[in-house]
């Protein structure tokens, strides 16, 4: 069996056409990523000594750390006054002030405020947040409980253990992770490339009438059903894997580092009701495993819809309206408050910030569940109902079933 998953993978998969769209989709996808540095971040702006992007890193060695009450106010002591003078608007424009760290006094108050200011304010009061959640959902659950309803009262312990001990304590440099986290191009690349390999897996064989032959083979049949479906299942979580290492490398590089994976994902303000725990180099690894569950099912179920093609044409059709589907409903999703779009969209799982992004909950047999696992325990399901599906619809080996009626005839006689 091994040796017949070996064959099918590279017979499927290790063709020119794979490895030319692998290699271009990877190239787009940094030129993508490069495109999101020059059009968002105001570090972009160079290496000159008064650029945003050296200014930025001079001042960064004074209040990278612990946040204390001393860093505070030194960072107080520049910006206010750079605050009171431009608040009226008529303070001078000009560009070459030796006396300003950028050259331009709005342009010293707008890097302060926008990369020191505002986060170390976020960091600072987050922990002040997440206790008043925390004490308020514990008070909800001793309320629900006394009034016997389990469901809320189970969800609010929940949500007490999960922002109870909260708190963003060292300020860093969060930008990088804070577009990586919200960049969704790749999944759109993964999921294509991923459609292009699947859709000929079953019908190349049937345009040939190459699957009428194999099953009078011992491998036939199902035996070769499932080497199929095992070798896609590793060729898809191989490429959703390989483009999540592109995106944490090509931010990296283009950003020019990584400075900030120790904080917690709540310390990027569009995480600040996170479903999980954990540091933002932590969630880079766990984004990766789930967006290749997300892609395993989708593949699952482009695979199955493959299966009752006899040519290329009408699956590549059919599979890619099924991939547009998920796509623009999963990017349509961040807009709507139900959770049940968000779980049986595997697309989700792509684009999981629409899952961890957000604390929500939906009830089963009376215990709260939150939405991501909930979304992974559905894919799983749907991805294992599609193998079920297909290894009962593909045809028993002929070979095999031509010994059995010999053996029962020899045993007859």
């Amino acid at each position: 069996m091994t040796r017949l998953i070996k064959y099918e993978f590279y017979k499927l998969f290790c063709k020119r056409s794979i490895l030319v769209v692998l290699i271009l989709f990877s190239v787009v996808n940094l030129f993508k990523i490069n495109s999101e540095f020059h059009s968002y971040s105001y570090l972009a702006d160079g290496n000159d000594s008064r650029s945003w992007n050296s200014v930025y890193w001079q001042l960064y060695e004074d209040y990278r750390g612990e946040i204390t009450a001393e860093k505070i106010n030194h960072l107080l002591s520049i910006y206010q006054p750079l605050a009171d003078a431009t608040a009226d608007m008529t303070a001078s424009t000009a560009k070459d002030n030796p006396d300003m760290m950028t050259g331009n006094i709005y342009s010293d108050r707008n890097i302060l405020e926008k990369y020191y200011v505002e986060p170390m304010e976020y960091f600072y009061h987050y922990r002040t947040y997440a206790l008043q959640v925390a004490e308020r959902a514990k008070e909800n659950a001793d309320v629900y409980k006394e009034r016997g309803q389990t469901y809320e009262a189970r969800k609010n312990s929940v949500i007490y253990h999960l922002y109870s001990g909260r708190g963003i304590k060292a300020f860093a440099y969060e930008e990088m992770y804070n577009y990586y986290l919200n960049y969704d191009f790749s999944g759109i690349l993964v999921l294509l490339l991923c459609l292009y390999g699947v859709v000929s897996t079953f019908v190349c064989e049937k345009e040939t009438q190459m699957d009428m032959l194999l099953l009078t083979n011992p491998g036939g049949g199902k035996k070769t059903t499932f080497a199929k479906i095992t070798a896609v299942s590793l060729f898809v979580t191989s490429v959703a894997i390989w483009f999540s290492v592109v995106d944490y490398i090509g931010f990296v590089y283009f950003f020019g580092t990584a400075e900030g994976g120790n904080l917690p994902l709540y310390a990027v303000s569009n995480f600040s009701t996170a479903a999980v725990n954990c540091n933002l180099w932590q969630y880079a690894i766990l984004s990766a495993v789930i967006r290749a569950v997300g892609v395993w099912t989708m593949s699952m179920v482009f695979l199955l819809i493959s299966l009752f093609g006899r040519n290329a044409l009408v699956p590549f059709v059919a599979d890619f309206g099924a991939a547009l589907c998920f796509i623009i409903t999963g990017a349509s999703q961040s807009c709507f408050s139900n959770a049940w779009l968000k779980i049986i969209n595997p697309y989700s799982l792509l684009a999981n910030r629409i899952l961890f992004g957000k604390t929500e909950f939906i009830g089963f047999a009376g215990y709260p569940v939150q939405s991501f696992q909930a979304a992974i325990i559905f894919a799983i399901t749907v991805g294992v109902v599609s193998i079920t599906a297909m290894m009962m619809l593909s045809k028993r080996n002929s070979y095999c079933r031509e010994r059995r009626i010999k053996c029962l005839d020899l045993c007859t006689k």
